[in-house]
């Protein structure tokens, strides 16, 4: 029987190899088929035989003022091979928009907009309903412990609109909307996330010192080595392999983080104990609901301080199984406090109840028409996923967990690429920048879900798992979904090839991301370590200065720091 299992194993991990190189494959296809990399290439001569004289003159050394023709009436890539004093129009990557400047000026745009926030729903319902399912599967497979397990697939899972934008970004529209858009992400999971938790726990939540130091710390590292990268306007793939060896370094930390937790905890700071519930970095909170959904409600008793630290009072010599009477309550009562769960040394995922499942596909009956007309809005995205990706989650499917992933991938890349398509043509329209929209725009629809979630778990009063996950979150944003589409761009599709960063005002964005670090610690520190309303409102704020000012530095409204966009005929 163990025999069996373990080849199955193995066999499902070759299946899930083979479909993952398949799905590279097909990318490096089709970003080397869709338009050429001129950075430091020269460009080939057009290939119309009509025009030699034209030929002639298309050549990177030579000076010549000539007029010729738009790229795309010559059949050749849409790229400007020699343009100096200007960044080429990222709309130029993409298929010639269905409406032209005109119509869209004239009203046309609302349609991209909207084009531009479903694709949101897509990448939230993809996300939420089968790739992480899909990555719990691979931790329980691999039997992962719970903070490396959160750190890596549960990351993955949160960020992966995020990667893929940037995979997008560097293999597609090669530009600086990918890196705009980590950066603007970063500073709306650590200040606006943070912030709306506040405002809206309807409760104080008083948070440990431990994981928020801890996190900030590595994210300050990733800053710092992020800025470093992106200062000389250019990525090579030693730099992009030290993001990823940085990273690998932060899930080493989580693995031994009881024992450093252990030393940490005996350090003279203002604190509180740990919960057991707690202890993770980045938490899966669909878990976190399952469980609470299991469970009765338990009214949580006053806490006593003692040598200021909250005193979880148990008495060592009491018999297994027994509650005091202050944690049974009354009789007929449910107990105050509830039991502690039962941990493992690696990752499992919380066994759900078998209850009645209600199908997205059914139309709903209560809610009104809000609910009505949610339902068919969202109803074409889950019929699709439903006919396309097999949900892990149901024991007819538990084993198909790596089709799973791949398709909830590749639903992924669909939706990151037409997002970042209309992001760049609604940019195009309105004269904004693309680094302008990804700090914005971009930014707050793939964050959306990650604050939806945190927000839910702050109102349960689990203040360190939300600010943890906003800031261990970024970790992963800046090293991993930057760092792993430079290191395949420049280590394997184009070795020894460059990444370059157009924009110079990112390099004063990155160094302002310290700021939000700083400004987070010192603004827990002097509000007593806990979520209110008055802090919520500091780091709204904050987050609003933030913005102004790093979309100010791309528009060069404080110097000119960046060239203008090259004119485009799209």
């Amino acid at each position: 029987m163990r025999r069996t299992r373990h080849r199955l194993r193995r066999e499902r991990w070759q299946v899930t190899c083979g479909l993952v190189l398949i799905y590279t494959l097909v990318l490096h296809v089709a970003s080397n088929g869709g338009a050429i990399d001129v950075t430091g290439i020269p460009s080939a001569a057009p290939t119309d035989e009509k025009a030699p004289e034209e030929s002639a003159t298309f050549s990177v050394e030579s000076t010549s003022v000539e007029p010729t023709k738009p790229a795309h009436q010559r059949g050749i890539p849409t790229v400007h091979p020699r343009r100096q004093n200007c960044t080429p129009p990222a709309i130029e990557q993409f298929p010639v928009p269905l409406m032209g400047p005109k119509a869209r000026k004239s009203g046309g745009l609302i349609i991209h907009v909207l084009a531009a926030v479903y694709t949101f729903l897509g990448l939230a319902i993809v996300c939420d309903d089968y790739f992480v399912s899909s990555l719990d599967r691979i931790c329980e497979e691999l039997k992962l412990s719970p903070d490396v397990a959160g750190a890596t697939f549960m990351a993955a899972g949160s960020s992966a609109p995020e990667l893929a934008t940037v995979v997008i970004g560097v293999f597609f529209a090669k530009d600086d909307i990918g890196i705009s858009g980590v950066i603007g992400s970063a500073v709306f999971n650590i200040m606006f996330v943070i912030s709306v938790c506040a405002l809206c726990a309807g409760t104080v939540c008083h948070l440990n010192w431990w994981p928020l130091i801890r996190d900030c710390f590595f994210y300050a590292l990733s800053i710092l080595v992020m800025l470093f990268t992106i200062y000389n306007e250019m990525i090579s793939w030693p730099e992009s392999l030290f993001m990823l060896l940085m990273y690998v370094g932060y899930c080493l930390v989580l693995h031994y983080n009881p024992r450093i937790e252990k030393w940490a905890q005996k350090l003279p700071v203002p604190c509180r104990q740990t919960l057991p519930e707690e202890e993770s970095a980045i938490v899966s909170y669909r878990h976190l609901e399952e469980d609470r959904s299991r469970r009765p409600s338990y009214t949580t008793p006053p806490l006593t301080s003692v040598d200021n630290k909250l005193n979880f009072s148990t008495e060592t010599d009491r018999e297994p199984g027994a509650l005091s009477q202050q944690q049974q309550g009354a009789p007929g009562m449910p107990p105050l406090v509830p039991p502690l769960p039962v941990t493992t040394d690696y990752y499992k995922p919380k066994e759900s109840r078998p209850v009645e499942e209600v199908s997205p596909l059914v139309k709903p009956t209560e809610g009104g028409l809000w609910a009505q007309v949610s339902w068919g809005i969202t109803v074409p995205i889950h019929a699709l996923c439903r006919a396309t990706i097999p949900d892990c989650k149901k024991e007819r499917w538990r084993h198909w967990y790596p089709f799973t992933f791949l398709m909830s991938m590749i639903w992924i890349s669909f939706y990151s690429y037409i997002m970042v398509w209309m992001i760049t043509v609604i940019g195009s329209t309105l004269g904004i920048p693309d680094t302008v929209m990804g700090l914005t725009f971009m930014a707050a629809g793939v964050s959306v879900p990650d604050a939806l979630s945190s927000l839910a778990v702050v109102k349960e009063g689990y203040g360190d798992m939300a600010v943890s996950n906003a800031v261990g979150s970024n970790v992963f944003d800046i090293l991993i979904c930057l760092g792993l589409p430079w290191f395949i761009q420049t280590a394997i599709i184009k070795p020894g090839s460059h990444v370059n960063v157009y924009s110079k005002g990112l390099t004063y964005s990155t160094l302002s991301l310290l700021s939000t670090v700083l400004f987070l610690v010192v603004a827990t520190h002097l509000n007593g370590w806990k979520l209110d309303k008055k802090y919520g409102l500091i780091l709204m704020v904050w987050y609003l200065l933030f913005i102004t000012f790093a979309s100010l530095y791309e528009l060069n409204v404080f110097g000119d720091l960046n060239p203008p966009e090259c004119p485009s005929n799209y």
